[in-house]
């Protein structure tokens, strides 16, 4: 039995909130197409409602191209989405700075500073959200969200299974930051 959407989005952004709060960086590695854009949508709203100024960077850029193609078809959305797009375009993200890896390791790297990291690929497997999780797993300030399903043998369902070490690289990391599960499958 899975709680409603809203319920789910509401404990996201609950937990998000939370970690920034404590000045920590918060972790989403996430699949481009789709998930990417859900989450970015709900954070961004989510910031301008609430007026926060913690900084969302987004990498990835297989789903910057994604979001070109959800900023001019918005006529393959569905009826809510369209209607939105009357006042103005929602795939427009004014709090969402999209950004190349070799400026996020300095970022994040160069600052004790809270922030929001959307990264993919979604299961820590490879690539940018990988890198990313190497840098904060050991920070019991950090956390990791994991929206999505992780296939057995990626980090993500490592982690996920509560190991609190990996292997990466050849290099052991511990992970001293929080995990999370919050699915937005949108699977039955």
């Amino acid at each position: 039995i899975r709680d409603t959407k809203r319920s789910r989005e509401r404990e996201f952004l609950k937990k998000v909130t939370q970690v920034i709060n404590r000045n920590g960086k918060v972790l989403i590695p996430t699949f481009a197409l789709g998930r990417a854009q859900e989450i970015c949508l709900l954070l961004d709203t989510h910031w301008k409602r609430n007026k926060i100024k913690c900084p969302i960077y987004f990498f990835g850029a297989l789903s910057e191209k994604s979001n070109f193609y959800y900023k001019i078809f918005n006529n393959w959305q569905n009826e809510t989405v369209k209607n939105m797009f009357l006042d103005y375009n929602i795939f427009e993200f004014e709090n969402i700075i999209s950004s190349n890896l070799s400026k996020g390791n300095e970022i994040f790297k160069a600052t004790n500073t809270a922030m929001v990291i959307l990264a993919t690929p979604g299961m820590l497997h490879t690539g940018t959200s990988l890198n990313i999780f190497k840098e904060i797993c050991e920070d019991d300030k950090n956390c990791v969200i994991i929206p999505g399903f992780c296939t057995p043998g990626t980090v993500g369902y490592k982690v996920l299974l509560g190991e609190k070490e990996v292997d990466i690289d050849k290099k052991k990391y511990k992970i001293n930051c929080e995990i999370n599960y919050m699915s937005f499958s949108g699977h039955a």
